[in-house]
């Protein structure tokens, strides 16, 4: 019998507390060489904090690593990391933006000669066969702020991957294509398996069920800081994922669809943007409308130009009949229409500002009295906002930043939905948010559709649209390719009709007949 091969990777006992509050609990973690190992959790799981103590960020309290047999001293400094072959690509990519392909890739590792003297010929050819092998087709001279997301992120995991330098090592992949569409992520994909190919081992860490189920040849589950099971995907099923993420079965991921009114709420006529060409809408009070196609479309810029927020350069927008004229931000909440951004740091939300003070910003006056703010009026208000949304924790003094990513949406969409809009405008809703949050988030939206209020989603997630709108755009350089409705609206004919070439058109709107209850 053969002698069994030491892990890549072996993580055991790892546990770690801020503020007396567990991160980690005993978080356990094992990985073979040579392949490909999810590692996925619920928000505020401690999938973070575990990659963190791996990188040398957090020293943990008690636990220990080995890599390839050998004990890694805690915490991990990065020449400790150079030396056991651990490799790491954070969300942030880490790239030096003004610097080109070639730089980025060989900083540190230039051949040079007499004088110091770097061959740039030599780097050019090199860069240009790693680019090659993972069938990167950029110029390696051009500024990586130049390239296109997915050339980015391609990039990003090459330089991690090169920092190997072709050692069988150990690369770690933090959330890499939380904001990636589906084309890049099928590409990142590729590369992972020549990586694979190599002998690396590599460490997926994700939220999105189905793309581990995809990529991985094995995934371990951590939920509230611990281990809570290792599986081999082959021989698994999104629904056991599922439960032991949770705990317990998920139950209905989407609510079933209001029926919408016949009564129209917003009317958008031949609106044009930067992007956008020509596109026309009439939303219907309780309806779900949705927008997509593949990057750079133009059906992410539908949203922004119809709350003002981006320059429209031609069309109209009617709501209840009245000519809004150009619309700007102050004059559509005016019009009881507001906007939820996909960029919850920069656009939709302040990171170091309190829950409360996120919360109440829209309505602030509302606190007023005699020219103070009454601030104890303000907590209470936004406690029991809190817990309405079943925000975690449900703490107005909490700042917004340090709330995992679907408990960041549901803070945002409650600073809004205290307003009671008329329309609601949402981009990309769901991104970086785990599936219990998603269903949360999804419940909201069916129960204020329930109450009236017409609800447009921006985004590119095809199985989220077919499961909660009634009708959903596609959108091809600017222009509608086609409505999708009723038998027609699935994930499969969403993704084909993105991928379509231009020529087939569909109808001319989103209609509701087809609805339930």
């Amino acid at each position: 019998m053969s002698e069994e091969v030491e892990p890549a990777l072996d993580v055991r006992g790892l546990v770690k507390t801020f503020s007396g509050v567990l991160a980690l609990r005993g978080a356990d973690l094992s990985i073979r060489p040579g392949e490909i190992h999810g590692l996925i959790g619920q928000n505020g799981s401690g999938k973070s904090t575990l990659i963190k103590v791996l990188s040398g960020f957090h020293a943990p309290d008690r636990g220990e690593v080995r890599v390839h047999g050998d004990v890694l001293h805690l915490p991990v400094r990065p020449a400790d990391a150079a030396r056991y072959r651990l490799s790491f690509m954070h969300q942030e990519l880490s790239l030096a933006g003004g610097m080109s392909v070639l730089e980025n890739l060989r900083l540190g590792r230039f051949k040079t000669g007499l004088g110091w003297k770097i061959h740039w010929k030599e780097e050019s050819a090199r860069v240009s066969q790693m680019l090659a092998e993972f069938g990167i087709d950029v110029d390696p001279h051009i500024a990586v702020d130049k390239l296109p997301q997915a050339e980015r992120a391609l990039v990003g995991f090459l330089r991690a991957y090169h920092q190997l330098d072709g050692e069988r090592g150990l690369l770690v992949l933090d959330e890499p294509t939380s904001s990636l569409p589906r084309p890049a992520v099928s590409r990142l994909f590729d590369a992972m398996r020549v990586v694979r190919r190599h002998g690396t081992a590599v460490l997926f860490v994700s939220h999105r069920i189905e793309e581990v189920m995809e990529i991985t040849d094995r995934v371990t589950v951590l939920r509230d800081g611990a281990s809570v099971g290792t599986l081999v995907t082959r021989d698994s099923s999104e629904d056991r994922l599922v439960a032991l993420l949770l705990g317990a079965e998920l139950g209905r991921m989407y609510p079933t669809r209001v029926k919408a009114s016949d009564r129209a709420v917003m009317t958008v006529n031949h609106i044009r943007g930067s992007v956008v060409r020509d596109f026309s809408l009439e939303l219907h009070r309780g309806e779900i409308v949705g927008a997509t196609g593949l990057v750079g479309m133009g059906h992410d810029e539908i949203p922004y130009l119809m709350y003002g927020a981006q320059p429209l350069l031609g069309g109209r927008m009617l709501i209840g009949g009245e000519d809004l004229g150009v619309p700007t931000p102050g004059r559509m909440r005016g019009h009881g229409v507001c906007l939820v951004p996909a960029d919850r740091a920069r656009s939709s939300g302040v990171p170091r500002a309190t829950l409360m003070e996120n919360v109440t910003l829209p309505a602030l006056g509302q606190f007023f009295h005699r020219g103070y703010v009454h601030h104890g009026r303000e907590r209470s208000f936004v406690q029991a906002l809190l817990g309405r949304f079943d925000v975690r924790p449900a703490q107005p003094a909490a700042l917004l930043g340090t709330l995992s990513g679907g408990n960041q949406q549901k803070t945002l969409l409650a600073k809004w939905l205290q307003l009671q809009p008329r329309v609601l405008l949402l981009h990309e809703p769901t991104q970086g948010v785990d599936i219990g949050a998603r269903r949360d988030i999804f419940a909201v939206l069916r129960e204020i559709a329930a109450s009236g209020t017409a609800i447009f989603i921006a985004s590119a997630e095809y199985e989220d649209l077919a499961n909660i709108c009634h009708a959903v755009a596609v959108l091809r350089s600017g222009r509608l390719v086609t409505w999708l409705r009723g038998e027609d609206l699935t994930e499969q004919r969403i993704a084909e009709q993105c991928f379509r070439p231009v020529g087939e058109s569909g109808g001319a709107g989103p209609g509701h007949d087809e609805e339930e209850e």
